[in-house]
């Protein structure tokens, strides 16, 4: 049995791989699976505060103690702050992505 994933999410809201994306972590932490996601590229779109959906299903996440990421360089390559983002999202640098995916059993890219 798989007891951690990381899924990570690099696709715009609006795109419904991201919402499956984001719908895949908060199923997989709803069962007790250590789960950590990940926003890169264009995923971090979906961090704003008032992107709708997305961000109300990451609230949930965040709530439930599951661990929300992105990486600083894609947020400062699209001229976003911490501030912009959904209360409880951790930046992170690139190099630090490396280290989140290799704590996890398994990886799921959407």
């Amino acid at each position: 049995m798989i007891d951690s994933t990381c899924v990570i999410v690099r696709r715009p809201p609006g795109e419904e791989t991201s919402s499956l994306g984001i719908r895949t972590a908060y199923a997989t932490l709803m069962s007790a699976i250590d789960t950590k996601t990940l926003f890169i590229d264009d995923g971090i779109y979906n961090l704003l505060s008032d992107k709708g959906y997305n961000a109300d299903m990451l609230r949930e996440i965040i709530g439930a103690e599951g661990d929300v990421y992105c990486t600083r360089e894609s947020m400062e390559l699209r001229g976003f702050s911490e501030e912009d983002l959904v209360e409880g999202v951790n930046m992170v640098s690139e190099e630090e992505v490396a280290r989140i995916i290799e704590g996890c059993e398994s990886v799921g890219l959407f």
